[in-house]
């Protein structure tokens, strides 16, 4: 049987909910429950919007709201400053006033986009997300970081701001690709990981039923990793201290999806791969349970996540790349360290062993063979 409902995120002051329902009847009522009735922007994609836009607009339209559509072209590779500027002018061209709502219908990059343009119109106009994928449900949706990637890394220019509702409607995952799929995949396998042993053991157990697209299991994973990540975001609006935590596996993640070129490695598949990479260098140094990185792997294999890098990707990018994250601090980047599961800490790791943290990217399933011990890592 499957289990929806909402989880309650508290953050800056505020809070909402994330509303996890079989489709997309109740939108219009969650959203009058926050915000009063009135004009609205619907901002879609050009792969969403032919799935899910009608249905969307009509709950919305026969619940009371008068709606304008706007459509964004679909991908990674479109997630820009000039898709924003486009974007800001579009919202700007149907006369908003600050209690417009801009709605967000479709995956991770859909809401970072349509977030920091919500953020910036007219100084901030609510935002709504509407999740359409996995990724989206677990993560993108969660928290309030939007924006936009530059040719210096991903995500190098957004803000932080919150939704005033999330609202998940499940049967959209059913038009999901598999790749799409595996992609929620790889954040839920960080999210475990970070939740503890119980939440770890449960995804393995888990596995082979995500992989069919089984409904019970794929609503625990959403819940399990909304609650994961809601708590933490809780403890740390603005990524200052618990926060980075979220960030395991994406110093390395992102530093893969931009040298690959934005697209040709999905975000998902990008964290499991720095997932792996990172355990497998903190193993290596005795800062992880030894087996961890085996375990990780194993369930990574049965979501059929890639744990190894494209042998084709340069290391020298790589490192030029890591060396150039958002999360460096002069001399050092800050390395989320997974000791175990539900035992997460931040290590300030110099720049001059980032070659060797690349070097785990490359390695052969399990190779954790033994180096110097340094200091442990420092708590967050």
């Amino acid at each position: 049987m499957v289990t929806f409902g909402s989880v309650t995120v508290e953050v800056d002051g505020s809070r909402y909910r994330v509303e996890l329902a079989p489709g997309v009847v109740g939108l219009a009522a969650s959203m009058a429950a926050v915000l009063p009735r009135g004009r609205a922007v619907l901002v879609t994609n050009d792969l969403v919007g032919p799935l899910h836009g009608d249905a969307v607009e009509a709950e919305l339209s026969g619940g009371g709201w008068e709606v304008s559509r706007v459509t964004l072209p679909d991908g990674e590779a479109n997630k820009t400053l000039d898709t924003w500027t486009w974007l800001a002018d579009r919202i700007l061209d149907t006369m908003p006033d600050r209690r417009t709502p801009v709605i967000a219908l479709g995956g991770g990059v859909t809401g970072d986009i349509v977030g920091f343009a919500a953020a910036s119109v007219l100084r901030g106009l609510p935002f709504v997300q509407v999740p359409t994928t996995l990724l989206a449900m677990v993560d993108a949706s969660v928290g309030g970081k939007v924006g936009v990637n530059t040719p210096h890394g991903k995500n190098l220019v957004g803000a932080f701001w919150q939704p005033r509702l999330v609202f998940a409607p499940f049967d959209t995952l059913h038009t999901l690709p598999d790749d799409e799929l595996r992609c929620g995949l790889g954040e839920v396998v960080k999210h475990a990981i970070l939740s503890g042993e119980a939440a770890l053991a449960s995804l393995e157990a888990d596995a082979p039923a995500l992989r069919r697209r089984d409904a019970p299991a794929l609503a625990r994973a959403v819940r399990a990793s909304v609650e994961c990540k809601a708590a933490v975001v809780a403890a740390d609006p603005r990524e200052v201290g618990v926060r980075a935590t979220l960030n395991l596996g994406h110093t390395l993640g992102h530093a893969v999806e931009r040298v690959a070129g934005y697209g040709r490695v999905r975000h998902g598949e990008a964290v499991a791969i720095g997932l792996i990479g990172v355990l497998r260098y903190c193993e290596a140094r005795g800062w992880a349970a030894p087996g961890l990185t085996r375990r990780v792997e194993a369930i990574c294999t049965l979501l059929e996540l890639p744990v190894i890098t494209p042998q084709d990707l340069d290391p020298a990018a790589l490192v030029h790349a890591i060396t150039f994250d958002k999360k460096r601090d002069r001399a050092t980047i800050t390395l989320v360290v997974p000791t175990a599961p539900g035992r997460v800490d931040l290590r300030p790791l110099p720049l001059a062993e980032v070659p060797g943290l690349v070097d785990a990217l490359f390695g052969s399933p399990h190779a954790t063979a033994p180096a110097p011990k340094s200091d442990p890592p420092s708590e967050a």
